[in-house]
């Protein structure tokens, strides 16, 4: 008889949560993946500071074999709310999403890289957060790993401005 393979679950913690949910879960044996980015723009009373924050907060992923590994386990685990079910079943992620999240992972801190927007020059974008929040202007380049040069129309006429790259999305 075949032995039934692991999958990939996304299980959803308490607020905040997700290190104590990790953690005792991983004293149960089981594999599990949080991934975590520092986001550079957290705001900590009145100044902005790095810090470092879950990828997707209140959940975590969790490789199990659920044929072998009791699930009910996880349910009652401290930090845990449940495992992310349609219906009565749980719901697989699939193992690609893992694979690109790992693959995007930095082997010395364990954090998540994350690219900036793929913007070409002429595209139209948004400022997002910061003080420029909100303000709409033409993506003209990338002037270094995280900065980028977009002209806005700022106090009636057009300038060009290096705002970071992580703060852009697309407009429209």
């Amino acid at each position: 008889m075949p032995t039934p393979a692991a999958h990939w679950y996304a299980v959803y913690t308490k607020p905040r949560q997700e290190a104590v949910a990790l953690q005792n879960l991983e004293r149960q044996g089981f594999r599990c993946l949080l991934p975590r980015a520092v986001n550079p723009y957290q705001r900590l009373s009145t100044r902005r500071a790095p810090r470092v924050e879950p990828l997707f907060p209140r959940y975590l992923f969790l490789n199990a074999v659920c044929e072998v590994q009791n699930m009910a386990t996880v349910r009652s685990t401290r930090g845990v709310v449940g495992l992310v079910r349609a219906g009565c079943e749980l719901l697989r992620v699939p193992p690609g999403i893992i694979r690109a999240l790992q693959a995007r992972q930095d082997p010395a801190t364990g954090l998540v890289r994350l690219e900036p927007v793929p913007a070409q020059p002429g595209d139209r974008v948004r400022v997002f957060d910061g003080p420029l929040a909100g303000v709409e202007g033409i993506f003209e380049a990338r002037t270094g790993e995280q900065r980028a040069r977009v002209l806005m129309e700022l106090l009636g006429r057009a300038t060009a401005v290096e705002v970071d790259s992580l703060l852009l999305q697309r407009a429209g």
